[in-house]
């Protein structure tokens, strides 16, 4: 967790930048950079914690984000342990990558609108086999073909009409480099912890602050309580479980760090609306 600010060292040969990560489990603090970011996450599981958003996500994931867009992927607690190596696609490019005033042009008009919707991060839902396939081969392409390629993908990426923004306003002011890394060991220590006991001293203390000032800080910076964010992470824990598994929602609360359903319920409603009960008969009837 020692930095916050990615600062990458491109190639300045090169027109834009692709890696891919393949490790047992996704290591990249709480992070931000001056580059546009297409993540495709090819197989791994988790929370994704952008700006103070807490987001699920799972194979065949594919996002945008805006430079500057604070994020980082967390797996699940023993996620390692299934053998099965967190593996992801990142593409990044800058603004100008292809001149200053590329994105101005009338043939990049619809490209603007998806460039511009990037800055409050964007999911694209369901991505076809065969999209996912050509992110992965993008680096295989040579000379003006990768160029082109990358331009395709864009093109047809913002197309689509099923889309997701993950957030409604830019939530995160983060002011300095130490801020961040504060943010950063916090929400290390909620998605490694929320399954379980999350206590509000440890929290305090990780961010090596007094309760009070971790309270204000806190609250300042996200726009939530560190009780509200640990009930979030939670809730969208639970909505995975309920939408993908056959659990009871008494196993799923006990398993989503709850030790009281009557408390799970209560706050599974105040932030989706409804009981997880009624949550879980709606997804059956989708199913």
């Amino acid at each position: 967790m020692e930095i916050a600010y990615e600062k990458l060292c491109l190639d300045e040969s090169c027109i834009f930048h692709f890696q891919e990560f393949i490790q047992p489990k996704f290591t990249s603090p709480y992070h931000l950079h001056d580059e546009f970011e297409l993540i495709l996450i090819v197989h791994s599981h988790g929370k994704l914690y952008l700006g103070s958003n807490v987001i699920n996500f799972s194979d065949g994931d594919l996002f945008l984000f805006a430079p500057g867009l604070p994020h980082c992927f967390y797996n699940t607690r023993g996620f390692e342990k299934g053998n099965i190596p967190a593996h992801a696609v990142v593409v990044q490019f800058k603004r100008d990558f292809l001149g200053e005033s590329f994105f101005d042009k009338d043939e990049t008009s619809q490209l603007k609108k998806l460039i511009d919707k990037s800055y409050f991060g964007v999911r694209f839902i369901k991505p076809k086999n065969a999209l996912q396939k050509r992110i992965q081969q993008l680096n295989q392409k040579k000379h003006l073909e990768k160029i082109g390629e990358l331009l395709l993908i864009l093109n047809e990426l913002a197309a689509k009409k099923n889309i997701q923004l993950l957030s409604t306003e830019n939530t995160m002011n983060l002011c300095n480099l130490n801020d961040s890394i504060i943010i950063s060991n916090v929400y290390k220590y909620v998605a490694e912890n929320f399954q379980k006991d999350v206590s509000f001293d440890v929290a305090a203390s990780t961010a090596n602050m007094q309760r009070s000032a971790f309270c204000r800080f806190f609250k300042r910076k996200t726009k939530k309580t560190f009780s509200e964010f640990v009930n979030e992470t939670r809730i969208v824990h639970a909505r995975k479980l309920l939408a993908e598994t056959d659990k009871t929602v008494i196993e799923i609360a006990f398993e989503c760090g709850y030790e009281n359903t009557s408390y799970f319920n209560r706050q599974f409603k105040t932030y989706c609306g409804i009981t997880p009960t009624v949550f879980k008969e709606q997804i059956a009837t989708i199913k």
